[in-house]
C-alpha cells in the first residue's frame, strides 16, 4: 500500500483554505505551496490515470482538523481501496472516530463527483472486509470500482467543489433560513438518504445552547484543547511546511502578530 506521503507526492499535498487578506503584505503571506492542489486538481497532463485524477479532487475534502486521514491502494486495476491513516485520528477531540469517518465520507463523495465529471461511474462498497468495532482499524473503509468512460453523467454539484471554503465570519443569528432555501438544499440529497429540517425557534435555541456547552468543555479541558493547539500551523512558513492541521495565518493582522512574536501556541 502506498504511504500517505508517497501518495501525496503523486496527487499533490492537500490544502488549507485561508481567509483572504488585504494589501501587499497579505499577498506576500499567501502559502502558495499549500494552496497549489486547488489549482492542480483534475490536471489531465499531470494525472493521466482517471483514478488519480478523481483523487486529486478527493484530497480537497473537508475533514476534522484538516488531518487528511486517507491512505489509498491503487494496485488493483480500475480500483481504489481507501484506508484510514490511523496515526491521523484525533483521540482526544474525536475519541470514537466519528468526525474522521465523516471526513473519509467527504473524500469518497468528491471522488465520485470527479469521476462522474470524467463520465465514469464509481461503484462503492463500504467496509468490504466488515465494519470495525468502537474505533477504526486497519481494514479498508471502502472500495471504489471505476467504470469505463461514458458509464456516468456529470453531477451538477461538481461545479461547486472548488468554491468550498472555511467560513470564519459571523452569522446573523436573528435571521432564520427561509423554508424555500431549506427545501432547495434538501432537494439535492439523494432519495436513498433520510433528510429533513425543523424551523422551531425553541429547538434552535436548545441546539445552540448544547453546541456552546460542548465547545466550552472542549476548550477548557486541557488534553482536548491541546490536541487542537498542537495541530495549529501558525504563519506562512508553517502552513507551507505542513499543509494540514488548523491554519492561523493568511491575513496581514495574523501574520503580523506572528512575526513580532505576539501570536504563538502558548
Amino acid at each position: 500500500m502506498p504511504t500517505r506521503r508517497g501518495f501525496l507526492r503523486i496527487a499533490g499535498s492537500s490544502a488549507v483554505i485561508l481567509a483572504a487578506g488585504s494589501g501587499t503584505f497579505a499577498l506576500t503571506r499567501t502559502p502558495a505551496h499549500a494552496l497549489a492542489p486547488w489549482a492542480m486538481a483534475g490536471d489531465t497532463d499531470l494525472y493521466t490515470d482517471p483514478r488519480v485524477r478523481a483523487l486529486s479532487y478527493a484530497i480537497l475534502a473537508p475533514n476534522p482538523h484538516n488531518q487528511q486521514p486517507w491512505l489509498v491502494d491503487l494496485n488493483e486495476p480500475d480500483t481504489v481501496t481507501l484506508y484510514c491513516d490511523l496515526e491521523r485520528r484525533l483521540p482526544e477531540t474525536d475519541p470514537f472516530d466519528r468526525q474522521i469517518l465523516i471526513g473519509l465520507g467527504c473524500f469518497l463523495e468528491l471522488a465520485r463527483l470527479a469521476a462522474a465529471e470524467d463520465r465514469r461511474l464509481v461503484e462503492l462498497t463500504s467496509f468490504p472486509d466488515d465494519q470495525p468495532g468502537e474505533r477504526l482499524d486497519h481494514r479498508p473503509i471502502a472500495r471504489l470500482k471505476f467504470g469505463p468512460e461514458g458509464s456516468a453523467d456529470p453531477d451538477p454539484l461538481f461545479t461547486h467543489v472548488r468554491e468550498r471554503r472555511s467560513l470564519k465570519e459571523p452569522f446573523d443569528l436573528d435571521k432564520p433560513l427561509a423554508q424555500e432555501t431549506l427545501l432547495a438544499l434538501q432537494s439535492v440529497v439523494p432519495e436513498a438518504l433520510h433528510s429533513g429540517f425543523n424551523l422551531s425557534a425553541a429547538l434552535r435555541a436548545e441546539l445552540r445552547t448544547l453546541s456552546w456547552q460542548a465547545h466550552l468543555v472542549e476548550v477548557t479541558t486541557h488534553r482536548t484543547n491541546m490536541e487542537s493547539v498542537n495541530l495549529m500551523r501558525i504563519g506562512k512558513a508553517e502552513i507551507n511546511a505542513n499543509p494540514d492541521g488548523i491554519d492561523i495565518g493568511g491575513t496581514a493582522l495574523l501574520d503580523g502578530l506572528t512575526l513580532v512574536g505576539l501570536l504563538n501556541r502558548a
